[in-house]
């Protein structure tokens, strides 16, 4: 027992000595550290005081914490009791675990299906607001009125008469527009150039026929109308008026170059008896003239501005534009009782041979069936054609063969003034053309011409056709202008005149038209095809 209690002394010696030694170093080491520690500021102290408590609370925390674990751990029987209940129910959920093992599969079939409901989503959204904006379009939408049906007569084609006179209709703007004859317009407009003859002649100087004949309703042995002519007789006194027509010489040769013998204008005119039968003629029109007279439908009636354009050849032609606000009829206005339509209705009725054509544009369908109706209740015979046009140019049908003319229309004093500006520089060209004659047609052969035989046979053949042009046409537009001046001095008194043209082209209006010798040889004439000819005077209008 001492043995036991000097060896347990002599431990507890040793312990303490190795805590002394301990002690001692560890007290050497806590100094080292202390002076090795960094100076600490109060604000830095008190922020450490902060976090020490912080930390003190947390583990208060995780010790409370802990102690409610370790009251929850289940004791030896319950855990077995777990493992029991865990065995029983994998046993009884196996097919569950079978399903659940493709979860990744039926994952991405609902993504799939989400997808697909998302984007059907945005077409119900879509298709719901166009719902909507259709409801609210039909909301503003008037109505359907059904209207009652119409009646209208099934068409019957057939031509109409050869002798029939056509009135023309314009069915344009929701209105109806009369225009009748268009002999009455277009000789309206003849009147109009007529009477303004000194601001409408051509008066430049060039070469070509300056006049146009009047013609007479008699023809001669080829079918050709005869110009109506007056007698000229110049007494003493009328010829000294006319002295400076005697000092104009003109140089004339015949068809074959033959010179004939040179002598005065006058005395080429009258000859030694200073009297001739001499044809009427009227002086040509500028036909940049006439249509910035008339503009651009400048004139018309009420209903209608008159258009010009120039026509075939030496012609002028008219055109009707319907006056959109202040012309026509309404539906209201043509369809009333004694109405200017129903007047017209009723002249046409005593007339067989009267009948109305219709030009329907496609906004006045409904205006022509209202006047169709209207005139239908005359039996007056119709037929229409569809029309899309701003201008219209009807013909005028049947063809008239002649009209009366009055003569005094022919401004006796103009025209002699015109024949003393413009008739010496047609002399002049003439004479020029034949001192120059032999120099003009040799210059006139073209450069790849270069034999002699050749360049013979050209010359020799535009000398014979140049010489029979310069006896048939370039001199004949010379003595005319003095011929058409003396012949304006007799003309007097209304006459019948024969036409030539209809409408739209303006009868007995003809226009200056440029016209020089050939510079060489007139081609070949081409064969012409045989064609049949429309009835010479039939109306060609189909009536439905």
């Amino acid at each position: 027992m001492d043995s036991l209690m000097d060896a347990m002394t002599n431990v507890v010696g040793v312990l303490l000595l190795i805590l002394i030694v301990s002690s001692l170093g560890i007290t050497a080491a806590v100094k080292k550290v202390v002076e090795n520690l960094p100076e600490v500021t109060q604000e830095e102290l008190e922020a450490m005081k902060v976090s020490r408590d912080k930390t003190l609370k947390n583990l208060e925390d995780l010790q409370q914490t802990h102690q409610n674990l370790d009251k929850t751990i289940p004791t030896k029987d319950e855990a077995a009791k777990l493992i029991a209940d865990l065995e029983e129910f994998e046993e009884n959920n196996e097919d569950l675990a079978d399903k659940t093992s493709d979860i990744e599969e039926w994952k991405a079939k609902v993504e799939e299906v989400e997808a697909l409901k998302e984007e059907r989503d945005k077409l119900v959204l879509e298709a719901d607001k166009r719902d909507r904006e259709l409801a609210a379009i039909l909301a503003q939408t008037p109505e359907v009125v059904v209207k009652a049906a119409k009646e209208i007569t099934m068409p019957n084609p057939r031509m109409a008469d050869v002798e029939s006179q056509a009135l023309y209709c314009i069915c344009k703007y929701g209105k109806l527009y009369f225009v009748g004859d268009p002999y009455q317009h277009a000789l309206k407009i003849r009147d109009v150039i007529d009477q303004n003859f000194t601001d409408l002649v051509y008066t430049g100087k060039a070469i070509g026929s300056y006049t146009y004949a009047i013609k007479d309703t008699s023809k001669n042995e080829n079918d050709y109308y005869e110009s109506i002519t007056e007698k000229v007789r110049l007494s003493r006194r009328e010829k000294e008026a006319l002295a400076a027509w005697d000092n104009l010489k003109l140089n004339m040769k015949n068809r074959t170059g033959v010179e004939i013998k040179e002598t005065s204008v006058l005395n080429r005119i009258v000859g030694a008896d200073d009297e001739a039968e001499l044809a009427v003629h009227k002086f040509r029109y500028d036909l940049k003239k006439i249509l910035d007279y008339f503009g651009d439908g400048k004139f018309g009636p009420k209903d209608f501005k008159y258009h010009i354009q120039k026509g075939a050849g030496d012609r002028i032609r008219m055109a009707f534009e319907p006056r959109e606000t202040e012309g026509g009829w309404t539906p209201d206005q043509f369809l009333a009782g004694n109405s200017e339509f129903e007047q017209l209705c009723k002249q046409a009725s005593t007339n067989r041979r009267t009948l109305f054509y219709f030009y329907v544009a496609p906004d006045s369908f409904e205006v022509y069936l209202q006047a169709r109706a209207k005139s239908e209740q005359f039996r007056v015979p119709a037929g229409w054609s569809i029309w899309n046009g701003d201008k219209l140019s009807p013909l005028g049908k049947p063809f008239r063969q002649s009209i009366r003319y009055n003569l005094d229309v022919i401004p006796d004093a103009e025209y002699m003034k015109l024949a003393n500006a413009v008739g010496p520089n047609m002399m002049e060209q003439l004479n020029l053309e034949y001192a120059e004659f032999t120099e003009r047609v040799s210059s006139s052969v073209p450069e790849d011409i270069t034999e002699p035989p050749a360049k013979k046979a050209f010359i020799d053949t535009l000398t014979k056709e140049r010489m029979e042009w310069n006896a048939s046409r370039f001199q004949n537009y010379t003595l005319d202008i003095y011929r058409t001046a003396l012949a304006a001095q007799e003309a007097s008194g209304e006459t019948e005149v024969a036409l030539e043209i209809r409408p739209p082209e303006i009868p007995l209006i003809r226009v200056f038209t440029p016209s020089t010798p050939p510079s060489a040889p007139a081609p070949p004439p081409k064969p012409k095809p045989d064609k049949e000819l429309p009835p010479k005077y039939g109306t060609g209008l189909i009536l439905d």
